[in-house]
């Protein structure tokens, strides 16, 4: 009864842990990465929308009160589910703190800028540093801590069952002590009962040996090509929202972004710099488990490098003093008389769509296999419990015939 109990209380806990990276940790480390790129994306739209002036498009109004409204209502999500979480609790405190902040600034700066107030620009270059040096570096702190969590609670669904395994040999070791002062007291070599007793021990054992192998099989799985592979694609979208962020904040600080624009080299050359060792998107492509995952990574691998060129492109227009022309590069617009449509605001778009259809994609990957990891174990509890009785049964129909013969 005591290997039943360990049996199934050990298999429990795999279920649970299994069922907690799949409905609770994954999904709270995705809306962590979400709660980022909302944010990032918000503060990028702002400063191209500060760029067109007076001229600032709906588009970029409604896309940023969006981003604005989905990080909010993923914060008071994810404050709800947190449980035990600390370390993402404290950064949701402070996001919730620097938020309201945030946006009054903003607001600020589009207000002057309708009105061709220079003091616009300080009030955005302040809102952009809040979100920069407090907003994000909370919302990434959070992200890790979701995702550290992940990992441990998958841990804990791959440890072997050790309790199990002990007691369940155990068991085979008074069967076969039990068997042999039987043989030794009525010279008989096999007791039926205390045959069927270990082979229902032994199947159990077999069993939860098997399905423990399969669950860990698919957990490992999820890991190196689910989450893993999501996580080196939001690092990806993060990186090139910084570098976003940077390339437009450049041009907003009219002649003073030169660290801006160090920012964004630093950040694109992350994605894809040979010299820099990082190369997120080439990990990213090597880490997706299919080809259609692939696919979408190399495809927005090569919009990444078309946006690089024509960022350096208004990166030289702007150092030899054309801004307008710049600015056209960048946003659209036109410059010397034409309308520039290839922009960079239109391929970096082009990559984080491809990058976030990639992660969706990676996601179900991951989702399929801890379902595989949960299933695995699945009708043992309740299988290995009646094994058990039967073990039981068989013990005391076989040691109680024999003991019965002497009466």
């Amino acid at each position: 009864m005591l290997f039943g109990a360990l049996l199934a209380t050990a298999v429990h806990d795999r279920q649970t842990a299994a069922a907690n990276v799949a409905e609770q940790s994954a999904p709270l480390s995705a809306d962590a990465a979400e709660i980022y790129r909302s944010l990032a994306d918000a503060d990028a739209t702002a400063a191209a929308g500060f760029l067109r002036g007076i001229e600032e498009s709906h588009a970029d109004r409604v896309t940023y009160e969006a981003n604005i409204r989905t990080a909010s209502r993923l914060l008071a999500k994810a404050a709800a589910r947190t449980g035990d979480s600390f370390a993402a609790q404290r950064q949701i405190t402070i996001l919730n703190r620097e938020l309201p902040g945030y946006t009054g600034l903003v607001e600020s700066a589009r207000s002057a800028n309708r009105e061709n107030k220079p003091v616009g620009n300080s009030y955005l270059r302040y809102a952009s540093e809040q979100m920069r040096s407090t907003m994000l570096p909370a919302a990434e702190d959070m992200y890790h801590a979701e995702t550290r969590r992940m990992a441990a609670i998958r841990a804990d669904a791959a440890e072997p069952p050790w309790a199990a395994y002990g007691a369940g040999l155990l068991v085979l070791a008074v069967i076969g002590f039990c068997s042999y002062r039987l043989y030794l007291a009525t010279n008989r070599l096999l007791n039926l009962g205390l045959v069927a007793a270990a082979g229902a021990v032994l199947v159990s054992l077999v069993w939860l040996t098997a399905g423990h192998a399969m669950a860990r099989s698919s957990l490992a799985d999820s890991d190196t090509h689910g989450s893993a592979s999501v996580q080196l694609l939001t690092q990806s979208r993060i990186a090139g929202l910084k570098a976003r962020g940077n390339e437009n904040m450049a041009l907003v600080a009219r002649g003073e972004g030169a660290a801006y624009s160090r920012e964004f080299d630093y950040w694109a050359g992350a994605m894809d710099d040979k010299d820099k060792g990082q190369r997120l998107m080439q990990r990213s492509e090597q880490q997706a488990e299919d080809k259609a995952g692939q696919v979408l990574v190399a495809d927005a691998w090569t919009e990444l490098k078309d946006w690089k060129k024509l960022h350096d492109q208004a990166r030289k227009q702007d150092d030899l003093g054309d801004y307008d022309a710049a600015l056209a590069r960048t946003i659209g617009g036109k410059a010397d008389g034409k309308t520039v449509k290839d922009t960079t605001e239109r391929r970096f778009a082009a990559m984080d769509r491809k990058l976030a259809a990639a992660v969706e994609h990676e996601q179900q990957q991951f989702q399929e296999q801890a379902e595989n990891g949960r299933s695995a174990l699945t009708g043992l509890p309740v299988g290995g419990a009646v094994l058990c009785l039967l073990g039981v049964a068989g013990t005391v129909l076989g040691v109680g015939k024999r003991l019965a013969e002497y009466r």
